[in-house]
């Protein structure tokens, strides 16, 4: 089991094949209707798991590339004003996850001293009727309630230790049953946890687009997941009230300019007012997903074993590129280069002297083609 620049790049590339997939099957509600939440939840967790375990196993097949792979390495080595491609390109890689990641903390430490520095609510209808969700998931987990003009919609943070920030808006106590119940279903789940791994995946792999496509699937799925379990329990009737809450929070959050400077952090929100297919997505969940049909388990397995099928035959290979196996002439002498025989020396001026049979041969300065990738160098 070796970690090589090739499984990086295959790595990297079926991930962006399963984020495709992600995005064409989530948004699908019949989809959703008849397979249910899991197998969705299986392929970001596939997809997540080959971009962070990007192994290549001795019983990999190589797949090579004769022509795309071969012009983008040339390009990445190529040298510009003395310095490689790829050095400029991992410059600029660091920078900009050193920036994004330090955004993310910035955004958790608002969130932090936004908690510390306002009291926790008095407002004993609030309170009650946490006490109450607490008592029904039977959980004496201490929830800490906030509330701020400086928060537009309803959200949850804390790994840990909970808290759920309230916007100083009038809700009914139907709305603010169904808000609390939202937030607090999200900390049963975990939600938060999920969150925080994928903002730091769309922190360092900030230049790629799919992660970030990534990002969106993963909190669609995460509310999806959300709302599944609260109507879980609830009649048509209730339900209606259900989104009338979430209608209410969009309504007021659409006129206060706070959302947009708050909305991205690391938390759990209610609703993201910005995503309206999103939203319409979620209402028609809510609406049409009958619970009290029994899924067709056997359909939802076949998918699930597929998907892990899938993941597991994706170790099998390994994309490199393909370039003419170079045949070294000296006088009428002809080498042919293999690691037995054949090694390398690293000079001074980080290029490398060519040995075949302890004898030198020639120097090189790209190691990173094949033969001489696979030469030891001593």
């Amino acid at each position: 089991m070796t970690i090589t620049i090739f499984s990086f790049v295959t790595s990297l590339l079926l991930f962006n094949i399963y984020i495709f997939l992600i995005a064409v099957i989530r948004p699908r509600n019949i989809f959703l209707f008849r397979f249910g939440i899991i197998p969705i939840i299986l392929l970001i967790a596939a997809c997540i798991f080959r971009l962070v375990f990007f192994v290549e196993l001795p019983s990999s097949t190589v797949l090579q590339s004769e022509v795309i792979y071969p012009v983008i390495l040339n390009f990445f080595t190529a040298k510009v004003f003395k310095v490689h491609v790829y050095e400029l390109v991992i410059a600029v890689w660091v920078i900009g996850s050193i920036y994004y990641i330090q955004k993310y903390i910035r955004q958790l430490v608002f969130l932090n001293k936004l908690a510390n520095s306002v009291r926790e609510t008095q407002d004993m209808r609030i309170i009650s009727c946490m006490d109450k969700l607490l008592a029904e998931s039977g959980k004496n987990t201490k929830v800490k309630i906030v509330q701020s003009h400086e928060i537009s919609i309803p959200m949850i943070t804390g790994f840990l230790k909970p808290v759920i920030y309230l916007p100083y808006t009038d809700f009914s106590d139907g709305d603010l049953r169904n808000i609390l119940m939202h937030e607090w279903t999200h900390f049963l789940y975990k939600d938060a946890w999920a969150k925080l791994f994928i903002s730091l995946i769309s922190s360092v792999f900030w230049w790629n687009p799919f992660v970030h496509i990534l990002k969106n699937e993963l909190n669609q799925t995460l509310e999806l997941r959300c709302d599944l379990s609260i109507i879980s329990q609830m009649d048509n009737e209730n339900r209606l009230i259900y989104l009338e809450s979430i209608v209410k929070i969009i309504k007021d959050a659409n006129n206060n300019k706070l959302y947009k400077s708050h909305s991205s952090m690391g938390s759990t929100a209610l609703v993201a007012i910005n995503k309206d297919e999103n939203i319409l997505q979620r209402f028609n969940f809510v609406l049409n997903y009958d619970t009290s049909k029994n899924r067709n388990m056997f359909s939802s397995a076949i998918v699930c074993i597929f998907i892990l099928l899938s993941f597991i035959a994706s170790y099998g290979f390994v994309v490199q590129p393909l370039y003419p196996n170079p045949v070294i002439t000296e006088h009428e002498d002809v080498f042919m280069l293999n690691p037995e025989s054949s090694y390398l020396v690293l000079n001074e001026d980080g290029t490398y002297s060519l040995y075949f049979n302890d004898k030198y041969i020639c120097f090189i300065e790209n190691r990173s083609i094949e033969p001489f990738s696979l030469l030891p160098i001593k």
